[in-house]
């Protein structure tokens, strides 16, 4: 991959070298860890400095030894590029949940301020992930196109294929620039329509990256997987709700 493409991830504003998934101190460590290991040790450092939260009815993937909010039903299983997450909806009030042979009636409390905020900083800690599950989508490509030529070119060097990897480390330093660098362990807030934003452009970017890799990109491979759990967690996770369940307009995560 060329140096100028290459730039946003090695700027040390941007990035600050290797991070130890077990050592993650801030919401922006966790792209560090999803680009170099990979989502299921990215979400297990969230969890680690967050705890897991999902409003109401709403749904969370997470790696399977990770527990998910109390009451919440399992709703299937993803396939991700590093391993399986779960996908887990949280009990709305009053709502059954299968528990073995038996039923049992979960009633947790309407969603109120505390469960708001940690709802929030754990939907800022998904984006950050996404951030570097999208990265590491691109580096996937970059590696792929390496070996390939069109005409005698190197497809990576294809003036196309350049303004794709271009447009895409844009878009990353985009994402980080709407998130911020919380210090300290703590998410500077977040409006909903700047988390809006950061989804819709992780959300493009990973998408014309995934379309880099051709029909292989599509069969059930590395790069699928990966493409796929950037989009569902992104659809989990990217927005954050309005209305009496999510809370007003204005909320910040």
């Amino acid at each position: 991959m060329s140096t100028d493409v290459l730039a946003a991830r090695t700027d040390p504003r941007t990035s600050r070298g290797p991070v130890d998934p077990d050592a993650v101190a801030s919401p922006a460590e966790l792209r560090d860890v999803a680009r170099e290991h990979g989502v299921v040790a990215a979400l297990t450092a969230l969890a680690a400095l967050h705890p897991v939260a999902a409003l109401p009815g709403e749904c969370v993937l997470l790696p399977d030894d990770v527990p998910p909010p109390a009451g919440a039903a399992r709703v299937g299983v993803v396939a991700s590029d590093d391993g399986a997450l779960v996908v887990w909806r949280a009990a709305r009030p009053g709502a059954a949940a299968a528990d073995g042979a038996s039923t049992v009636v979960v009633e947790p409390p309407a969603a109120d301020d505390a469960v708001r905020v940690a709802d929030a900083a754990w939907r800022v800690g998904v984006a950050w992930v996404r951030a570097g599950l999208c990265e590491r989508l691109t580096e996937q490509a970059v590696e792929r196109l390496r070996g390939r030529s069109v005409g005698g070119t190197t497809t990576v060097n294809l003036a196309p294929v350049r303004l794709v990897l271009a447009d895409a480390a844009l878009a990353h330093l985009e994402a980080q620039s709407l998130l911020g660098r919380p210090a300290a362990g703590r998410a500077a807030p977040v409006p909903a329509a700047t988390l809006a934003r950061v989804t819709a452009v992780l959300d493009r970017s990973s998408r014309a990256v995934h379309n880099l890799f051709g029909a292989s990109g599509y069969v059930d491979g590395e790069a699928a997987r990966l493409a796929r759990t950037i989009d569902l967690l992104g659809h989990a996770s990217g927005t954050l709700p309005t209305g009496p369940a999510g809370g007003r307009e204005e909320q910040h995560a």
